[in-house]
């Protein structure tokens, strides 16, 4: 009775209690400890249904392995450690894109280096022909046996233009001859006795070295700019020295002698009174005069024809409009050269 009544107290409250397996020691530490029904826990014990022993605190809820894992495939597919991620993404297809972008940049670059050696290319060709024209115009050639001006009718003057220009040239060869012809006269008058002969030679000799360069200058050149440039204004002061020339001829056709030239002129006067003289002399006078003769003659009809061409480009109406459009240049120069 009292064996087993302490046995009973020793297997109840105050005995030890009955061991258990491992397995289900190990279960029950591994089984989170559910909350116990009562308000302070149950025990198996006596006391346990007197007395119960406090509840641990509440626990706070695990988060769900399914949610974790997918936030870890998340972080996976868009986080910092996957090339899928929001760097990643940028750092594969981004660096795609910019090889792509970079390739046709590069071909961009390509082609647009191309456009520029082109435009290079032409650029250079032109000046290369600019270089060559300049050198070409520059370039002497006229007269063929001493070469010291550049004179070239068939390049420079349009084929419309060439006719009036070719007249102009055979003019200014017939005053060349002419003036050459009556310097020949006056050497011939100075084996002859007669008065004033010196200053005749002097001014005949005269009269050839101004004569030339002047008519090629004043005259000749500015109906070959004329024609060249199309140049209004060139024609006008061509017909102003021209009509000098003309009157100029048609004395040296007449030829009245005066005291100092009295020999100067081989027209016709003086061709009379050369015959008086000495036939010889008389006859190359005469010849001289028919040259300004026909020197005149060819100069008076030059200027009719020159000026029938001049009249079908525009005429005085033109030269106009080119002198109103010379002042304006003129002007528009001075004013820029005053700001600078």
């Amino acid at each position: 009775m009292a064996t087993s009544g302490w046995g009973a107290i020793g297997g109840g409250a105050w005995g030890a209690p009955s061991p258990k397996p491992n397995a289900e020691e190990e279960e029950e530490a591994q089984r989170p400890t559910a909350p116990s029904a009562g308000t302070f826990g149950s025990s198996t014990g006596a006391y346990g249904s007197a007395y119960s022993a406090p509840s641990p605190p509440q626990q706070l809820p695990q988060p769900d392995l399914a949610t974790t894992s997918q936030r870890s495939q998340g972080f996976n597919n868009g986080g910092f450690g996957s090339t899928a991620g929001a760097y990643g993404q940028s750092a594969a297809g981004g660096g795609q894109s910019s090889f792509n972008s970079a390739t046709a940049g590069s071909a961009q670059g390509d082609a647009a280096l191309r456009r520029k050696e082109a435009e290079l290319a032409a650029k250079e060709k032109q000046l290369k022909e600019l270089e060559s024209k300049l050198a070409t115009e520059n370039k002497k050639n006229w007269p063929i046996c001493y070469p010291i001006l550049y004179h070239n009718i068939a390049e420079d003057i349009p084929e419309k233009a060439r006719r009036v220009v070719r007249e102009g040239y055979i003019a200014w060869w017939g005053l060349l001859l002419c003036l050459l012809w009556n310097w020949f006269c006056t050497c011939v008058m100075l084996g002859q006795q007669v008065n004033q002969k010196v200053p005749s030679w002097f001014l005949a000799l005269l009269y050839l070295i101004c004569g030339v360069p002047l008519s090629w200058w004043l005259w000749y050149k500015r109906l070959y700019n004329g024609a060249k440039n199309d140049s209004a204004l060139s024609y006008v002061w061509f017909f102003v020295w021209f009509a000098v020339h003309t009157a100029f001829c048609i004395w040296a056709t007449i030829a009245v002698p005066f005291s100092a030239n009295q020999w100067s002129f081989a027209g016709f006067v003086t061709a009379l009174n050369a015959l008086d003289r000495n036939n010889f002399a008389g006859t190359v006078y005469l010849v001289g005069a028919g040259c300004w003769g026909v020197l005149a003659t060819w100069s008076c009809w030059v200027i009719v024809d020159v000026f029938l061409h001049f009249r079908g480009k525009g005429g005085i109406k033109q030269a106009k409009e080119d002198a109103k459009k010379e002042a304006a240049l003129t002007a528009f120069r001075q004013a820029a050269g005053n700001q600078v």
